[in-house]
């Protein structure tokens, strides 16, 4: 384990809607497994135009997340409803990592996998 792979925090300064289960807990927890989190939650904002555990109070909205099954409509597309279900999966060992989306079929389409470093700053933007 490199000492960027230590990532583990104790408090929690985001946003409470996007707070990974393991936050709402007090719990010491990893900070890209979160972040992960909030991707998913991010995701299910853009698709269904709404939070997925958003309570009246602060602590109702940790409640939800915490507690509350993910509840997605049956007509959702199966690719996305696999991607959202990995992403805002409650159990931070079990959830999808950032390189599991990269590689995602929903992700990636018929185009094929992302390049895991490409960086657009570099590119020559003149052509």
């Amino acid at each position: 384990m490199s000492i960027d792979d230590n990532d583990e925090l104790r408090r929690s300064p985001g946003t409470p809607v996007f707070t990974a289960p393991e936050c709402c807990l007090g719990l010491t927890y990893r900070g890209r497994v979160a972040d992960t989190w909030a991707v998913g939650v991010t995701l299910y904002c853009m698709i269904l135009g709404k939070y997925p555990f958003l309570g009246e109070t602060l602590q109702d909205t940790y409640d939800k997340i915490v507690n509350n099954p993910l509840v997605l409509p049956d007509a959702l597309n199966p690719h996305v409803r696999n991607l959202i279900e990995g992403l805002l999966c409650k159990d931070p060992d079990q959830r999808m990592t950032l390189k599991d989306v990269a590689e995602h079929t929903w992700v990636i389409g018929e185009d094929g996998p992302i390049p895991q470093y490409q960086c657009w700053c570099k590119r020559d933007r003149l052509g």
